[in-house]
């Protein structure tokens, strides 16, 4: 058996960062993440590079903001072709066997960088995620190679809840039923705030968005049920003491918090996502980190530094095995910095205590992480508040000037996405954004 470990990646769809009965939530049961976060160090602080399902995950195989892989929302547009993915990266650097099980959801067709064991084209967990689930069991269970694996399993749930909220009904079966209603989640505590303004009350709204977080626990919970599958596996396999595990979410679920459904938003029910490192040592074990942020593109680092290959060109990622091995002094993110195309476009900059957001028609908002984490009170105004957004401007620049933003040659009326890009950052540097 190789001395390098394998590696085994497994992540959701559309997972907030809260749903976890380990985390003391009592309206959803999950057994196997809470037993992945007993055997591993849970980074708290951690952050989606773009809260929407394809250019998610092409940061997480790029190791690059979307802004530079190409890959900037869902829809016409594609990972750049010279920018290779980890997939590919593992197999040509690492000499690794590479297989992926499950949701791929980028342009990149799966047999160019992974053996692709598992796959498929629609987009409902319920149907898939048992037989995603299975395709990597059979793999752990018939591998016979020396060479280490990465292997991936990209389970869809609880994205199902995207059908859930649809103005048909969803699927049919999950209607509301008033008679349910007291067994039901309350609403959040922001669910009448939406960028720091008070909404008005709609008790008749309140009662659907419960019904809509109901649901959302039940998807959960059907994929926990896959996920504990696979995990049992692994360590019922000859793999248990030579594998790395790193659980994820592509992305978060906004789940009712300042009254809406989805992703898409830098606040942090969109923005946020889990994300947990198990090592066959157990390091860390049950810990929890809520002391280092951290991007998506950390995953593609710390992937690439378990399998000691070097880190894909031009990332800002940083790996988190330094942080798992207990090193000091670890050069790590002073903050971090996320985006989003859809709409007029969106950045934020979030740093230990504050995160900034940048809308594409100029609205700033500014809230204090530590003493309002529901993101209800907008400081943007204030004299302090205007201080930190002038230094998390500053941040944005840094961070410009250290990627690669990628427009295509001739983009289409189809491809707003990358004009929206381009204007955001051309008023950023301009100083347009005023504060």
């Amino acid at each position: 058996m190789s001395d390098r470990p394998n590696i085994l990646f497994l992540h959701v769809d559309q997972m907030h960062w809260d749903a976890v009965s380990a985390y003391g939530n009592p309206y959803v049961k999950t057994p196997a993440v809470d037993r992945i976060i007993a055997d591993g160090c849970n980074f708290r602080e951690s952050y989606s590079a773009n809260p929407v399902c394809c250019p998610a995950r092409g940061s997480w195989y790029t190791g690059r903001m979307s802004c530079e892989n190409g890959q900037i929302n869902n829809g016409p547009y594609p990972l750049r072709a010279d920018i290779p993915d980890v997939g590919a990266w593992l197999r040509d650097k690492g000499d690794y066997e590479t297989a992926y099980s499950g949701k791929w959801h980028l342009s990149r067709k799966i047999p160019d960088s992974f053996r692709q064991i598992y796959g498929q084209g629609e987009s409902k967990g319920e149907i898939f995620d048992p037989a995603i689930g299975r395709a990597a069991i059979g793999y752990l269970d018939n591998y016979d190679s020396d060479k280490p694996f990465f292997l991936n399993v990209g389970f869809v749930n609880p994205h199902d809840c995207c059908f859930t909220c649809g103005s048909a009904g969803g699927e049919g079966k999950f209607l509301y039923d008033e008679e349910s209603l007291e067994a039901m989640p309350p609403i959040p505590e922001n669910f009448y705030v939406h960028q720091g303004i008070p909404q008005p009350k709609d008790p008749g709204k309140e009662r659907y968005f419960r019904y809509y977080i109901y649901a959302y626990y039940r998807w959960m919970e059907m994929v926990d049920a896959e996920i504990g599958r696979v995990y049992d596996a692994l360590m019922g396999s000859r793999f248990a003491d030579n594998t790395v595990v790193i659980f994820s979410s592509d992305h978060g679920e906004a789940l009712g918090f300042h009254g809406q459904v989805l992703k898409s938003k830098m606040e942090d029910p969109s923005w946020r996502g889990p994300t947990v490192v198990v090592t066959p040592e157990r390091q860390r074990a049950g810990e929890t980190d809520n002391e280092h942020l951290s991007i998506a593109l950390d995953v593609t680092a710390t992937i690439c530094d378990y399998a000691q290959v070097p880190l894909l060109p031009k990332t800002i990622g940083k790996s988190l095995r330094p942080l798992m091995e207990g090193q000091a002094d670890v050069d790590w993110h002073e903050y971090i910095v996320g985006e989003n195309w859809q709409d007029d476009g969106k950045m934020a900059v979030r740093d230990a205590q504050y995160k900034t957001i940048l809308y594409g028609d100029g609205l700033i908002n500014l809230f204090d992480m530590l003493n309002d984490p529901m993101e209800m009170k907008d400081l943007s105004k204030t004299d302090a508040g205007r201080a930190v957004v002038k230094k998390h401007l500053s941040y944005l620049q840094e961070h410009l000037a250290r990627i690669e933003p990628y427009a295509p040659p001739n983009p289409t009326k189809k491809q707003p996405a990358y004009t929206l890009c381009q204007a955001l950052f051309s008023k950023i540097e301009k100083g347009e954004i005023a504060v």
